[in-house]
């Protein structure tokens, strides 16, 4: 669908390189080809093209089968889809209207696919929720904490909450120390017990093919602190050139320590400032403990958009199932 120039169709195999350095350049690691090729023929491209046909950006949809019905959302362990594109605007209401045209021309062609239901997290940079508002999506708020890593080490700590710099102090304090590591095994077996602790659902094929096939030195890191010689607790990260990403973290069933995730968390912030990355996203939550948790580590606090539109039979159901009545 077009609107003032932007179309969105298929990406084809032709455009995948230039698909691949827009998303580099104008998006994060999670458009990219290498991370979106982890999900196989789940996962579909598209592209947005200008009125010349020049590809100018994209994203990308995971779609499954529920009920019977096709639903499109966002990939496993993805916070976004897009879209990201190559802006050319230059005035600041020249932007705003370019801005509003990709996503109008997004919306548009999410319509035309008539999925029984769509869920998905748009792109950090979308502030802009009426191309959907308007075509009857539910467009909902969500948040994280973004954490500017322009500071010194001193700066970062001083800015945390008195408890979290307290958990972190009482953790040196009792010998504890955070190490890089490349044992995956040991944080996806911490992530999925604190994943199975908290309710959340996680998918863990998709997390071992983060883990264990997309994960490079180059795009990630991990590190676990230890108490007598166990793992306590654990993060990963992923990184584009500017942002990390919290997106696994956890705690061993044992010796657990108090103060061990936030240490982890630390060292975490810290190796992403000794990268050059601009931000540390710590991927927020609407779980009242988790968002406090990690509001501690004294980042701004980000909206950011899903939006949501399901067939009205399927829509009620749900409703119904919600309330227990179904």
């Amino acid at each position: 669908m077009a609107r003032q120039g932007f179309e969105v169709r298929s990406l084809a195999d032709a455009d995948m390189g230039q698909y691949d350095r827009l998303a580099r350049e104008h998006g994060t690691v999670f458009d990219t080809v290498a991370w979106t090729g982890m999900f196989g023929d789940a996962i579909a491209r598209y592209g947005v093209h200008d009125a010349g046909g020049a590809l100018r950006g994209g994203f990308c949809l995971f779609r499954e089968n529920r009920w019977g019905l096709t639903v499109l959302r966002n990939p496993p362990l993805t916070p976004c889809i897009g879209p990201f594109f190559e802006s050319r605007a230059r005035q600041p209401v020249a932007q705003l209207e370019e801005r509003r045209d990709v996503l109008t021309a997004l919306a548009g062609f999410l319509e035309q696919l008539r999925p029984a239901m769509v869920s998905v997290s748009l792109a950090r940079w979308v502030s802009d929720g009426l191309p959907f508002y308007w075509r009857n999506y539910k467009v909902v708020p969500q948040y994280t904490y973004l954490l500017p890593l322009d500071q010194t080490e001193e700066a970062l700590l001083a800015a945390m909450s008195g408890g979290r710099r307290n958990d972190i102090q009482k953790a040196i304090r009792d010998g504890l120390n955070a190490e890089r590591t490349d044992d995956y095994a040991t944080i996806a077996d911490m992530a999925e017990t604190t994943f199975a602790r908290q309710g959340k659902e996680v998918k863990r094929e998709s997390m071992k093919s983060v883990l264990f096939s997309f994960a490079r030195p180059d795009n990630s890191y991990a590190f676990t602190v230890r108490s007598n010689d166990l793992p306590v607790a654990g993060v990963f990260v992923v990184h584009d050139s500017r942002t990390a990403y919290y997106l696994l973290g956890g705690y061993g069933s044992e010796n657990s320590h108090h103060g061990a995730g936030a240490l982890a968390v630390f060292a975490a912030i810290r190796h992403a400032r000794e990268l050059g990355l601009r931000t540390f996203d710590f991927e927020g939550s609407v779980i009242p403990a988790i968002e406090k948790y990690f509001r501690g580590f004294g980042g701004n606090l980000a909206p950011y958009y899903r939006v949501n539109k399901a067939w009205l039979p399927l829509e009620m159901a749900l409703k119904l199932i919600r309330r227990g009545l179904f």
